[in-house]
Formats: C-alpha cells, structure tokens, sequence
C-alpha cells in the first residue's frame, strides 16, 4: 500500500493511480463510494481524459468487493451509458438532480443541475431520513474557481453524504477533496485517491482549513 499523501483526522488521502490501488484495499472496508469520476466530455488536461468510461470501469470493477452502495456524479450533458462500467451486481437504486439555483448554458444547453447516480443497497432509515429524495437545489452555480477546472459544489457533495453515507467513504477520483471535507464536516472517515499531485496538495490544504472543532462524531447507522 502506498504512503498517504494525506492523513489525519480520519481523513486519508493517496497520490496515486486508484486502478493500482483500490485492489489492494480490503472486502467492505468502506460503506459507500461517492465520486465526481472524469467524465465523458472533459476538460483535456485531466489525467484519464482520453479514454474516461475504460477509467471508471476499472475503478467500478472493484466497487461491489469494497462497499454496499456508490453514488456517481456526472454533468447533466454526460452520456449515462458511461455507467455501462458498473457492475451488475451492484443494481441501480435512483438518480438524483443536484441543481443549480443561477444556470450557465454551453452552446444551446441550459445547465440546470447534474446528476447523481445511485447503485448497490440504499442506507437503512434513520430519523427524519427514511424516504431518501431526489432533488437538491444549492444556492449557487457548479463555479470552477476552487482550484479544479471541473469543481463541485461542496452543497452538492454534503447533500449526498447526507443521504447516502452511513459509514467509511472512499472517492477513488478525489480531486480537490470535495468529498473529504464533506465526510469530514459529517465526522465520517474518508479515503480518496487523485493521481494528480496538484489537486492532492490543494485537498490537504482544504482540509487543513476546516476546524477541528466544527465536525461531530457521527456513529453509523
């Protein structure tokens, strides 16, 4: 296994290919996958842009054996037979719309929200949750000035592990961290992998940024 780039407060995160590593990883060591994967049309400086559906199904093959459930963001202009790579095993639970209260367009697309795919065992109710919704409506656009050039809304990434998490969360396409601080300001543990040592260095700096008192210990559902 290789040496954390980042470790601390429960959070880990690797510099490194998530093909090479996520086989090395235990059965269930987490309880849900949450990832922002390089989608079919991006940005062409990401690593894995030239062929990103041979990327996600090399990482997904891997999915059923690590977790009970993952949850897939893509853009709403995004082919979704991208999802082709999942395994069957692992069944499709519901789709999600992240919208955005102020769209942007491309062209003559409106962006109005992403999407959030869900697959595997959905989470068990818990008070106040037991009908998991399908529609998040954050104040504020997708916004690419956090470091990425196709970064997340960290409403979005909060909203899901909200619904979906119930324990340890692996983003095996960790980018700037989104999902870190997301299972971090939940008091989840998290573990990502970004092959990018640029985005690795600005996770860790996110991350170093949040108080250790503002995240609560949370026990798993």
């Amino acid at each position: 296994m290789n040496t954390p780039y980042y470790s601390k407060d429960g959070i880990i995160l690797y510099c490194a290919d998530s093909r090479e590593l996520l086989p090395e990883f235990q059965d269930q060591s987490f309880d849900v996958v949450l990832t922002d994967p390089v989608w079919p049309n991006a940005v062409a400086s990401l690593a894995g842009s030239d062929d990103p559906a041979g990327l996600f199904a090399s990482a997904a093959q891997h999915f059923p054996r690590l977790c009970k459930r993952a949850v897939v963001q893509l853009g709403c202009d995004s082919d979704p037979r991208f999802l082709l790579g999942m395994p069957a095993e692992m069944r499709f639970f519901r789709l999600c719309w992240l919208g955005y209260s102020m769209p942007s367009y491309k062209g003559r697309v409106l962006y109005q929200a992403d999407a959030a795919y869900a697959f595997g065992e959905p989470p068990r109710p818990r008070p106040a949750q037991h009908l998991i919704p399908g529609m998040n409506i954050p104040n504020g656009t997708a916004g690419k000035r956090k470091g990425h050039p196709c970064a997340r809304l960290q409403s979005y990434v909060e909203w899901l592990v909200r619904w979906f998490a119930a324990g340890p969360i692996l983003d095996p396409f960790a980018g700037i961290g989104t999902t870190l601080i997301a299972a971090k300001l939940a008091g989840y543990p998290a573990t990502g992998i970004e092959i990018d040592e640029r985005f690795c260095e600005r996770a860790a700096r996110r991350l170093d940024a949040i108080p250790a008192h503002l995240f609560p210990e949370v026990q798993p559902a």
